[in-house]
């Protein structure tokens, strides 16, 4: 609790109120703000009681206000402002605020949100509100460029804003610190230094330009609003650099370098800027990516931004040379910048960073002592009692000393042992009595583990290093490189080593790569010598001559002179001398009559030139390399005028020159007025006429054109006169307004006005953007206009549209224009274009859709369009990643493989004798598939995992059936537009479509009993086939065949024909519903037949609902819960009628919609777990596991309403669908095991009747053979008896048989 309540103080501590402006009650002036599109003496009125800036008929369309401070050293910034939300304001228009390159505040205000008029209109939706706007953010610039503005896009009339306490507060850098960042400490930002600053200052008067050298653009200073600068609109761009050269730099490890970049006019993506340090890119980027500003500042008509940039990098140097560069490829008019608040900054030396600086002897990085250096000062090691700068040479007594090392290893030594006590002496056991060097382990004073390097000798109880091992231990001098027996050994013919490494060879050698190698004697002769052996010239190159054993040279007088002797040899420039004749000079000098003279103007000074600055421009200080005085200058030395210069001239880079913009005429300048404005009698130094001036002499107009009036050396139009001049769009003889023409001759909106000045009234044109739907993750948005309109041009109309998101880079979206009705050239149709726009990233607030149109467009009374700029509010996209797109695939394959392996096991199933299984899951399937239906936009993970319902669907046969039968008319079917998500899947309303599937479905049915019938009519025939009476086991088998064929026709007229209709409940049900709520062209009869089939089957429906409900008086017979149970066959059906009525006629509440849905899965679910109406307990569990993911996903769909997506970002509604997925899959998988039980049951049912049917005809047969016997017997002993011989056959009926009549 503590460390939070510090940190609240020190945040407040540093929280300081720098700037407030319009904070009185009563305002009176614009406190020196300046504004884009109004005028600074009239932007002040009240609104209400308050006093305010701006506010209604006063900011609107086009209108920013703006302010440039400039700000102590700070990290952050706070800004808070009273904001006034004016009439009606429309539900895509927002206030922005721009501090720099940054948009720092964007709100979206409509006047929903208004409480009550304040100073607007009157009436319907004109509520004014007053909105309390704060914004916190980081900012370390040394100025800030402030705008206010909105994105309204109608008259002051119809919508407006103001404002009024506008505060600024900063969060200070610690004290002493010139800059820093949020984690600076104190100490940290205080080791940064200011080296040197430029263009700091935001007066203009006392602005600055020296110090930077300008190549290819104007070095004076400019000025963009308020705001001077070096550089600026118009004068810097394409191939302008700024450069400058530092030296003497403080010591330093780090450089940062801060400034402004005014980015100006119409910068594209590749336009980039640069900047170089020593030649290496330090800072290189497309400014076009930051927040543009609504409105244009200093330029033209593009938008502009002004960029704080700091860069912090290594450096090293105490001198620097930086350089401002850019890639700009168009004019200067076009594309433009300027800068300031150029601040170099250095960072001095840190103890700790691993750099020893000139105030240093080491740094290890550390603060740890004891380990040779401590606080970037040497120290001795821990134990060490002589060192030098850091490296032990010797240890106190009680160390041992590490050689190899340099450090100490302290010894311990145990001279006294407790033996009265066993725990002393079980101590004992592991410790050495003595010192035993290399041992680790003792026991009883024996060593008997000792340390890596070393081995143990048990005779002598000692441990010995090992040599060779590459571990250097305190009795080895080494163990590798320049190693012999662990010693080190000095290499061949060397004198002095030190570790094995030589330090000087024997005399006659020479030391490489830590060898002595021997030196090869050098030849003795002259280098001119041609032939020598052992040191002794036999022969002369050509050119000299032998004597006494050595060459000289032949000179140019032709006397002999001793070789190198100055009259035979070419001056030191030379590099080809023959002869004392020079044939090829060094590099910059120049071969004149074989002799090498300087190059003038290589900006190389050689001995004979006093400079060179490698032009041949006189009174530049330097001229033919010789000094020079500049023009007008008394006294110079060394080409720098040391007088003043004469009155008018200013001293510029050691030059007297003229400066146009002191009010001094002086040189060539014609004229001096201050300032920059063209066509004002004086521009840029010289004479210029006023614009429609056709008469004037040195500035000053004597007489303007027809149509002008001359006032104050300005030709201004005579608005009214009935003459039309070239400032005015018309002029009709008058000065009022609501004619055509305004006060200020001006076209009004609506109106046309004729070269004569005769308006006419017409309603102008107006584009019409409208949102038209969102698909996977395409939206949809059509433009069209409010009137047929025409192009008066021949090019594409379609490449005149630019459409772009606002505030997203061009990069994060796509956007592509497909022509309905293009517009055509001087014919006026009713143009409409179709936009489809995707966006590559997920946003959490709804894309405002920027529509401009480049090309003006026209009606048939040549009206041209009120607004060539219209926005639109988007959807949030319904972007996903690949990692997601795979994952959603991955759950729509899971699912369609289960699909299909649940229709295979019921398949088996219902073949097993199992029917209800198979239309139980089809059912459930089924009710799965109409969840996308639901309209609300799912995410687009869960629509990928939707597509796998079309498994289940025979629509795709019917599709090839059409496709390849092209005399099968009766497949196809005209396509009846749907609505909402039903439009999203194109589902054809026409139920003629959709009633092809059940038809289809029921005439496989009735072809297959067809079939079966005949099957048995077949079998019958062939039983009474003669040739099979011989084979009475076949005969038995056909019989047989045809007992359970005939068991199933008689099922297939009761039970299969009622649950095929119950399976085909959701198709029917959902097509007539949805043929009674979509449009009809009632002209058609087609439409009165569909519509009459949808009533028919929904009077079926509602039929056998009642046939349920009749049963009601058996309640006398049955309880309650007895006739319920048996009843849920009414229950399903107005299930299922209930949630496709919500479908359908609850498109367009999606909220309701989906609470309704809720309610009913849940009610079911309750009567499904109450009322237990399935016998098997398998189908019953999975009635409960169907029926509560059912719920749970109809209940969670509400996180996807549109009133929820400000406060859901698309991730998380994400994160939800992979849930929902998770549950509709993990169902299916749980029904396939259930089913895969059940297969197991019936089959194990089979099994064991198989068994027992067996062993019932094995008994049968044991009893037959039985009974046999005994006739057998008995017959015997009759033929013996006499008496029997005399019995005919009716004498046997006399006695009982034997045989006992068995039940068939």
């Amino acid at each position: 609790m503590l460390w939070l309540t510090a940190f609240l103080l020190k945040i407040t501590y540093q929280q300081t109120l720098f700037y407030s402006a319009f904070t009185d009650t009563t305002l009176t002036n614009s406190e020196n703000w300046s504004f884009v599109g109004a005028d600074p003496l009239s932007v002040i009125q009240l609104c209400g009681t308050y006093s305010i800036v701006g506010g209604f008929e006063k900011f609107a369309f086009g209108v920013a206000a703006t302010k440039f401070l400039q700000l102590p050293p700070h990290y952050k910034m706070k800004i808070t402002i009273t904001f006034f939300v004016i009439d009606t304001w429309d539900a895509n228009e927002y206030c922005h605020l721009y501090v720099d390159e940054n948009l720092v505040f964007k709100q979206l205000y409509d006047y929903s949100q208004g409480q009550a008029h304040i100073c607007g209109q009157t009436g319907n939706h004109r509520q004014d509100s007053i909105q309390e706007i704060q914004t916190e953010f980081l900012h370390s610039g040394a100025t800030a460029f402030i705008e206010l503005t909105t994105t309204l896009d109608q008259i002051p009339f119809d919508e407006s804003w103001g404002f009024r306490n506008f505060r600024l507060f900063l969060y200070l850098c610690p004290s002493g610190c010139l800059t820093c960042t949020y984690e600076n400490s104190q100490a940290e930002c205080q080791t940064w230094i200011i080296t040197n600053s430029f263009y700091t200052d935001i007066q203009y008067s006392s602005f600055s330009t020296s110090g930077w050298n300008v190549l290819n653009g104007d070095s004076t200073k400019q000025q963009c609003s308020m705001i001077p600068s070096v550089c600026g609109y118009g004068v810097c761009g394409k191939d302008t650099q700024l450069t400058i050269t530092f030296v003497q730099l403080p010591f330093h490890t780090r450089m940062k370098i801060k400034f402004k970049y005014l980015k100006i006019d119409s910068w594209e993506l590749s336009d980039q800027a640069i900047l170089y340090v020593n030649q290496n890119l330090r800072w290189k980027n497309s400014l076009s990516v930051f927040d543009q500003y609504l409105y244009g500042v200093c330029g033209g008509s593009a938008q502009e931004s002004f960029i704080n940039v700091e860069l912090t990098f290594p450096h090293y140097l105490t001198f620097s040379t930086i350089t401002f560069s850019n890639t700009l490829d168009q004019a200067q008019t076009d594309e433009s910048f300027g800068i300031r608040d150029i601040e170099i900054f250095v960072q001095q030396s840190i103890c700790g960073d691993k750099i020893v600086q000139e105030n240093e002897e080491c740094d290890d990085g550390n603060l740890e002592p004891f380990d040779g250096c401590f606080n970037c000062v040497y120290s001795c090691a821990d134990g060490c009692s002589i060192c030098n700068q850091g490296t032990c040479l010797g240890c106190y007594s009680g160390w041992l000393y590490i050689r190899y090392a340099s450090t100490c290893e302290k010894v311990s030594k145990i001279t006294q042992i407790n033996q009265d006590t066993q725990i002393a002496q079980s101590q004992s056991l592991s410790i050495c009595y003595d010192y035993i060097e290399g041992c680790q382990e003792c026991l009883g004073g024996t060593c008997i583990l000792c340390k890596q390097g070393y081995q143990l000798k048990h005779q002598v109880n000692v441990c010995q290093s090992i040599c060779g091992d590459k571990i250097i231990t305190i009795d080895e001098e080494c163990d590798g490189y320049n190693c012999s027996q662990c010693n080190f050994y000095c290499p061949d013919f060397c004198d002095i080593c030190e570790f094995g490494v030589c330090q000087v060879c024997q005399q006659g050698y020479y030391f490489q790569n830590n060898q002595c190698i021997k030196q090869e004697t050098a030849s003795l002769c002259q280098p001119q010598c041609e032939l020598c052996i052992e040191s002794v010239c036999y022969k002369c190159q050509y050119g000299h001559n032998l004597v006494l054993g050595q060459c000289q040279e032949i000179c140019g007088n032709n006397s002999l002179a001793v070789y190198s002797l100055e009259e035979c040899a070419c001056n030191p420039y030379c590099s080809d001398c023959r002869f004392g004749f020079c044939f090829q000079c060094g590099e910059s000098y120049q071969l004149i009559n074989n002799t090498c003279i300087s190059k003038c103007g290589d900006k190389i000074v050689q001995e004979n030139e006093e400079c060179d600055d490698g032009n041949e421009i006189e009174f530049d200080g330097c001229y033919n390399c010789q000094f020079s005085c500049s023009l007008n200058c008394q006294d110079c030395q060394q080409g720098i005028c040391l007088d003043s210069c004469q009155y008018g001239y200013h001293l510029v880079n050691d030059i007297c020159m003229t400066i146009c913009g002191d009010m001094v005429v002086a040189g060539t300048e014609q004229c001096e007025d201050g300032n920059k404005i063209s066509h004002d009698g004086c521009y840029q130094c010289q004479y210029s006429c006023p614009l429609d001036c056709s008469d004037c002499i040195h500035g000053q107009c004597l007489m303007c054109d027809a149509g002008f009036v001359l006032y104050d050396n300005f030709c201004t139009n005579i608005c009214g006169d009935g003459i039309l001049s070239n400032l005015e769009q018309c002029d009709d003889g008058n000065q009022s307004d609501g004619d055509g023409c305004s006060s200020d001759c001006f076209v009004e909106n609506n109106w046309i006005c004729k070269v004569d000045g005769d308006c006419t009234y017409v309603k102008y044109p107006t584009i019409i953007s409208e949102y038209i739907m969102q698909k996977n993750q395409y939206q949809y948005v059509q433009i069209s206009f409010s009137q047929p309109v025409y192009t008066q041009s021949s090019i594409n109309y379609l490449q005149t549209i630019k459409p772009a998101i606002v505030d997203l880079n061009e990069t994060l979206f796509n956007i592509t224009i497909m022509e309905v009705q293009a517009a055509q050239q001087d014919k006026a149709t009713d143009v409409q274009y179709m936009l489809q726009i995707e966006i590559f990233k997920s946003l959490d607030y709804y894309p405002i859709l920027e529509i401009m149109l480049t090309e003006q467009l026209y009606n048939d009374n040549q009206a041209p369009l009120m607004y060539m700029i219209d926005y639109l509010q988007l959807k949030q996209p319904n972007y996903i990643t690949e990692e997601q797109v795979q994952i959603a695939s991955a759950f729509q394959q899971i699912n369609e493989v289960t699909v299909k392996s649940l229709c295979l096991l019921t398949i088996l199933l219902m073949l097993l004798g199992n029917a209800l299984s198979f239309w139980g899951i089809l059912d459930a399937l089924q009710e799965q598939s109409y969840l996308k239906y639901i309209n609300v936009l799912y995410p687009q993970t869960l629509i990928i995992y939707f597509t796998s319902s079309q498994v289940l669907s025979i629509q795709p046969a019917l599709d090839t059936i059409t496709l390849y039968k092209n005399e099968g008319k009766f497949l196809q079917f005209p396509y009846l537009s749907s609505y909402e998500k039903f439009e999203f899947y194109e589902v054809n309303a026409d139920i003629a479509e959709g009633f092809r599937v059940e038809v289809l479905v029921f005439a496989t049915l009735f072809g297959f009993y067809l079939g079966t019938l005949s099957a048995v009519k077949i079998l019958s025939k062939m039983e009474l086939w003669e040739f099979l009476q011989t084979q009475p086991k076949l005969v038995r088998l056909i019989q047989k065949v045809k007992r359970k064929v005939n068991a199933k026709l008689r099922d297939a007229k009761g039970d299969s024909l009622k649950d095929t209709l119950r399976a085909c409940t959701w198709d029917l049900l959902f097509m007539a519903l949805l043929e009674l709520n979509v449009p009809h062209n009632y002209q058609n009869p087609r439409s009165y037949i569909c519509i009459l089939i949808a009533i028919s089957i929904l009077i079926a429906t509602l039929v056998i609902l009642l046939n349920q409900v009749s049963g009601l008086k058996s309640w006398k017979k049955q309880n309650f819960y007895q006739f319920w149970q048996q009843k849920r066959d009414i229950f399903q059906v107005t299930k299922k009628f209930l949630i496709l009525f919500v479908l359908v006629f609850c498109q367009y509440q999606q909220e309701l919609q989906t609470m309704i849905l809720t309610l009913i899965n849940a009610f079911y679910l309750l009567y499904v777990i109450h009322f237990k109406h399935f016998e098997d307990s398998l189908e019953y569990v999975k009635s409960i596991i169907m029926e509560t993911s059912l719920t749970i996903f109809t209940a969670s769909t509400f996180v996807n309403w549109n009133i929820l997506s400000n406060y859901l970002q698309y991730s998380q509604r994400i994160n939800i669908a992979w849930i929902q997925m998770s549950i509709l899959v993990s169902v299916l998988i749980i029904f396939i095991f259930i089913e895969i039980y059940n297969a197991y049951l019936l089959m194990k049912q089979k099994i064991l009747e198989s068994r027992e049917k067996k062993q019932k005809q094995l008994e049968k047969e044991r009893q037959l053979s039985e009974v046999k016997i005994t006739d057998q017997k008995e017959q015997l002993s009759n033929q013996d008896n006499p008496l029997n011989r005399e019995k005919t056959i009716f004498f046997r009926a006399r006695y009982p048989s034997k045989i006992q009549p068995q039940k068939i």
